[in-house]
């Protein structure tokens, strides 16, 4: 058999309730109700399967039903049930179905057995009123709300999707919840699916063994088997190229991994955390990320709200990085900190962090320039192609400076913002002097 019902932490999926600024997490449960394996109770956390094959997510023992019956992938609208060519069908209501969407509740009839599909809510409550989760600062309604979601899905082994801008503190949130959870003495490794060339990045997930390929001079253990026992955070996981992603289900859902080259699988056991600055939900529709994936690191899916909704915690942000870096009595001025707030925040705490470092090295106006570069009067007394370098050289460094503003200074980034080769973008950076990282 398999999964059965037993106390668990709260797991699901994130729902806005009726009431105001109400949050509830849903989650599904599946019950046999009637059949060999009466009073099998299992919580439906992904994408899952039922049938009487061991190939099954949920196994059950009615001769009736197919090795693989159906398929389940919970959302926040309901669960969507397909039938996957099975012998005996599934009927609801005595009707034969091939596809349909559960919204609350639904029995369907499997040959001989009978299951109940319902989705349960379970209300998170009053937020945490500290106004730190770990390395995360926040005393906003948002991030009060957030912070009472992670405290409320840390203990569990569910995964865990954030979505959010760049620079709005997703590493460090991931971090948060691997320290409140059971697995904190254990690894948390950190695998930047936007940073790792795409050919290499299977071998960066899984590990390879020696001769694998060109230039696999060694064994490779790989962030899964690096992260055993604790926490693999997967960051910008919105760039992980298609064919990957296949393997990466499997690994999630088997606790499985291959190394390349190698012919035997082995068992990790790993708490997955997820995140990207991208509409994931809009890859999926475009075909560019798979849906099957999507929904199996969704179990839990969270927003991280930028600086600009935010900014009632900018005074306690720009506190908790002068103490930092080491100036914990130093206060920022009434008129700089109105400034900081009218200030947009492109780069949001990432930037934030870089402009209260300018702060304390004594920088007159510490906000990156928002200026478009002019010419120089004096550029006019120079023939044409030299003003027009100098002009190219201006532009080239404000445009450089604005986007490592705006992204931290992180190199994968920028160069995915700008459209550059990231070896060229490193060339313009020595150029000019400018500070990169990654």
């Amino acid at each position: 058999m398999s999964r059965r019902t037993e106390p668990v932490e709260p797991r699901g999926l994130l729902l806005r309730t009726a009431e105001a600024g109400g949050l509830a997490l849903r989650h599904y449960r599946l019950v046999v109700e009637r059949g060999p394996d009466a009073k099998l109770a299992v919580v439906v956390e992904g994408p899952t399967t039922v049938g009487t094959s061991d190939q099954a997510t949920v196994r059950l023992s009615d001769p009736t039903i197919s090795g693989l019956h159906l398929e389940l992938i919970p959302r926040a609208d309901g669960v969507r049930v397909r039938d996957l060519g099975s012998r005996n069908g599934v009927f609801l209501n005595g009707t034969r179905v091939s596809e349909l969407l559960v919204d609350r509740t639904a029995v369907l009839e499997l040959g001989r057995s009978s299951v109940r599909l319902t989705a349960v809510d379970e209300a998170l409550g009053a937020a945490p009123g500290a106004q730190r989760f770990e390395g995360a600062v926040g005393q906003s309604s948002g991030m009060q709300a957030l912070f009472g979601l992670l405290e409320r899905a840390a203990p569990s082994n569910s995964t865990v999707l954030l979505l959010g801008e760049t620079g709005t503190g997703k590493s460090a949130l991931a971090r948060a919840v691997h320290l409140r959870s059971a697995r904190r003495a254990k690894p948390f490794v950190t695998l930047d699916c936007g940073a790792v060339a795409p050919s290499l990045l299977e071998s960066e997930l899984f590990g390879h063994v020696r001769g694998a390929f060109t230039g696999a001079v060694s064994d490779r253990a790989g962030a899964f088997l690096a992260a055993d026992g604790g926490t693999l955070f997967l960051d910008e996981i919105a760039e992980l190229p298609r064919d990957l992603q296949p393997k990466l289900l499997r690994a999630v859902e088997s606790l499985e991994i291959q190394r390349v080259g190698d012919e035997r699988l082995q068992q990790v056991d790993v708490r997955l955390i997820a995140a990207t600055n991208r509409d994931l939900q809009a890859e999926v529709k475009a075909g560019r990320f798979r849906e099957d994936l999507y929904y199996r690191l969704a179990v839990i899916e969270a927003r991280v709200p930028p600086l600009r909704e935010r900014l009632d915690d900018l005074p306690l942000l720009a506190k908790a990085f002068m103490e930092e870096l080491g100036h914990g009595d130093v206060d920022l001025s009434p008129a700089l900190l109105a400034r900081l707030t009218e200030y947009p925040w492109p780069g949001n705490v990432r930037e934030l962090r870089n402009v209260v470092e300018r702060v304390l090295t004594g920088a007159v106006d510490p906000l990156p320039s928002e200026r478009v570069t002019k010419p120089d009067q004096d550029l006019t007394t120079l023939p044409f192609m030299d003003a027009k370098e100098r002009m190219t050289q201006a532009f080239t460094r404000d445009y450089l400076e604005a986007l490592l503003a705006r992204h931290g200074g992180n190199l994968s980034a920028v160069a995915r913002a700008a459209s550059l080769p990231r070896p060229y973008l490193y060339r313009l950076a020595e150029r000019y002097g400018l500070k990169l990282k990654g």
